[in-house]
């Protein structure tokens, strides 16, 4: 990461700069998707977090960059397109059947005695229902536009894609909202004394769904179409 960022920076300045920045938002619940526009000082105050020491650790992840975290900031339009494709749809093609089957089973075994299960049942069908047609709009329509278009004028303005992008922005901003609210119901991933296994292993792959997702929207939002 640049160290050229300030507390005064946008929150999602410090992600595009750095990938790993995201963990360390997840973690302090800041939102740099949807919310990724308000500075790193604004964002502490009002998660009430002293925005130095957040800084400080932003600054110190740049010394340690991870290997699975791909730098995405130099790639084209073209070559994000592929990234996302090969990364992140690939991930949430299989997560979300499989977190859904897991789901269903949670809730059977401990609902009774754990009656927020039947709202984060919904939310997290929601979030299928939202995502898997979005990500075939995004593989169908808008992806291959872009790619069209990039090979026709190299490094021009995705005007043509203004339509379809929007629509993308306020899917993505739909399905910020359904993470927010599985965060809130699962009291942050934290899985109840009385939880088995498999509550364990649900409430792990909603935390995992919710990281990769906001870092999916971040890379669409703020790189693959900032200026629209």
């Amino acid at each position: 990461m640049e160290t050229s960022l300030s507390i005064d920076d946008p929150v999602k300045s410090f992600v595009r700069n750095n990938p790993q920045c995201a963990k360390v938002f997840e973690e302090l619940n800041i939102d740099f998707c949807c919310g990724g526009d308000a500075s790193l000082l604004t964002a502490c105050e009002e998660e009430n977090l002293e925005p130095r020491e957040v800084y400080q650790r932003l600054v110190e992840l740049q010394s340690a960059p991870s290997a699975s975290d791909q730098d995405v900031s130099g790639l084209t339009p073209t070559e994000l397109t592929e990234h996302l494709e090969s990364t992140h749809h690939v991930y949430l093609k299989q997560a979300l059947p499989r977190l859904t089957m897991l789901m269903d089973k949670v809730h059977q075994a401990h609902s009774s005695r754990h009656p927020e299960l039947t709202r984060l049942q919904t939310v997290v069908e929601s979030l299928r229902a939202d995502l898997e047609p979005h990500l075939l709009k995004e593989e169908q329509i808008l992806f291959p536009l872009i790619r069209q278009l990039e090979a026709e004028s190299p490094g021009s303005r995705l005007e043509p894609a203004q339509g379809p992008i929007r629509v993308m922005r306020s899917e993505h901003d739909g399905a910020g909202e359904l993470l927010k609210e599985m965060r809130t119901l699962t009291n942050s991933y934290a899985v109840p004394e009385d939880g088995c296994q498999s509550f364990q292993l649900l409430y792990d792959g909603l935390k995992e769904l919710e990281e990769d997702t906001h870092l999916h929207i971040h890379k669409e939002n703020n790189m693959l179409f900032p200026h629209h």
